[in-house]
């Protein structure tokens, strides 16, 4: 069984979970034993939580009670999306929808990976250049410099001094760049739509990635939502059930508000927080009036947001690579540059001044 000190699951193990919970859930066959029996096919971390789980639900807990006991290990909004899918009675709806949402960032989270391997590639050429002048270059100028008493030798010494200690400094860079791809390479392996800070720190801080992060949880809302109340739960609990799924504060908050006014017959607020309720969906939740035009208009919803995901993913593993190679590439190119003809500018400088 999983313990509360082991690893927790990962974006990756999370989506092979949903599809073979989904399959079971599909197929009929008790989750205990498929889920058993996963275990023993699985190798690794995946099929030991697999094995975990069945075990507990063999002891007469629900799947949602057994989540709960493996503690840290799953996401708490997982949980969630969970129960609102056995309080709707499609368990097997609620983890497509957290599967797709999921799928979305794992293919985000590639794209990153990929679009920084040329930046990464000239920097360290560039580095490796840089740290074979200060070695065999700077010296053999610095020396003719000093034969013709010529001016210009100070900044050649700098380099040249550097040039002495650069079996220490000189593999440490892209060793400390190697060790944070590495670090953010780790984290980022439970950046989920049920991991939402870990989702916005990881992956967010492009442009166009933040966007998708938010139209996929956006989506995954409404799909819920719509599941939930096509299963006759009430809208307020509703509402709360889905904003759970997501993990999110902003959205949590958000929900209390549109539950709260709906409670008292107040219009619907529209959250300003960068929450999952955005504009457009409050606004389709308070123009319905009816629970088959709010089913429709939820689905709407669902299927605009993920074309937007789509939509901008697509623009982002055009232009991410691109954005990445000019930044990175483009600043250590430049820099390398003025490094590498710093001694001649000086040297020109101290020739004109005669």
């Amino acid at each position: 069984m999983a313990t509360p000190g082991s690893p927790a699951i990962t974006l990756d193990q999370l989506v092979a979970l949903n599809d073979e919970i989904t399959a079971l859930v599909r197929a009929g066959v008790p989750l205990e034993q498929g889920l058993g029996n996963l275990g023993e096919d699985l190798p690794g971390r995946l099929g030991a939580f697999a094995a975990s789980l069945a075990a507990r639900m063999e002891l007469g807990q629900s799947l949602s009670d057994a989540l709960a006991e493996e503690g840290a290990n799953v996401p708490p909004a997982y949980r969630a999306v969970i129960d609102a899918g056995l309080r709707a009675g499609k368990l097997s709806v609620a983890l497509e929808s957290v599967a797709r949402s999921s799928r979305q960032l794992a293919e985000l989270r590639r794209l990153l990976v990929s679009g920084l391997v040329y930046p990464l590639l000239v920097s360290l050429v560039a580095w490796g250049l840089f740290v074979f002048f200060t070695i065999a270059i700077a010296p053999v100028l610095l020396d003719a410099l000093r034969d013709f008493d010529a001016p210009g030798q100070g900044p050649l010494a700098v380099l040249a001094g550097w040039g002495e200690s650069a079996r220490f400094w000189g593999p440490a860079a892209p060793l400390a760049v190697f060790l944070l791809i590495g670090a953010w390479w780790l984290l980022s392996r439970r950046a989920s739509v049920v991991e939402p800070r870990s989702a916005r720190l990881m992956l967010g801080w492009l442009p166009w990635t933040g966007g998708t992060l938010r139209s996929v949880r956006t989506a995954a809302v409404a799909e819920i939502m719509a599941t939930l109340i096509e299963h006759d739960v009430p809208l307020e609990q509703s509402i709360l059930l889905a904003a759970e799924t997501v993990g999110d504060r902003r959205t949590t908050r958000a929900a209390d508000q549109i539950a709260e006014a709906l409670r008292r017959g107040q219009p619907i607020p529209q959250d300003r927080g960068g929450g999952a309720f955005s504009p457009f969906l409050s606004w389709l939740m308070a123009a319905a009036s009816g629970r088959g035009v709010l089913l429709a208009a939820l689905r709407h919803a669902a299927s605009v947001y993920r074309r937007e995901a789509e939509r901008q993913a697509d623009v982002a593993q055009f232009l991410v690579p691109v954005m990445l190679t000019l930044v990175i590439g483009g600043t250590v190119t430049v820099l390398y540059a003025l490094l590498l003809f710093l001694p001649w500018i000086s040297l020109l400088y101290d020739l004109s001044r005669f």
